[in-house]
């Protein structure tokens, strides 16, 4: 599951991001920023980053969960987003996701977005995900 377009989230895919890497409880999606994602400042918004981070991590909800998230989908309840760099058109942002605990009705995980080219922190990311039955 590595190198393609995230078409199961329609919004993602529109967003461009892109599935790097995924395994048991890691996940790594990336973007490469565009003039479409910036602010008037030609800085990249921070709903771009907070979308790629709530990507990475719904993504690697889906990796631990496997088939269970068919008749169980899980969604953001809750995020908490510091936003401590900038990026700008031609910059890559990398966004690793890791899970704190996979319960049964809730979900919590971390993120950190970086710039691929220096490794400079862009923004740090704390999400939760209620997990529910499809009836609900």
């Amino acid at each position: 599951m590595t190198g393609e377009r995230l078409t199961r989230s329609p919004f993602s895919g529109f967003v461009g991001a892109h599935l790097e890497e995924s395994g048991e409880g890691y996940v790594r999606v990336s973007l490469a920023v565009g003039p479409e994602h910036t602010n008037p400042y030609g800085v990249m918004h921070g709903g771009v980053v907070t979308t790629l981070m709530d990507t990475s991590m719904g993504v690697l909800i889906s990796v631990m969960r496997g088939d269970e998230v068919k008749d169980r989908p899980h969604a953001t309840v809750e995020m908490n987003a510091s936003f401590l760099g900038t990026a700008r058109p031609g910059d890559e942002i990398v966004s690793e996701a890791r899970i704190v605990r996979l319960g049964k009705r809730f979900a919590v995980g971390e993120t950190e977005a970086r710039r691929r080219s220096d490794g400079e922190l862009v923004a740090l990311g704390r999400f939760t995900f209620v997990i529910r039955d499809r009836r609900e």
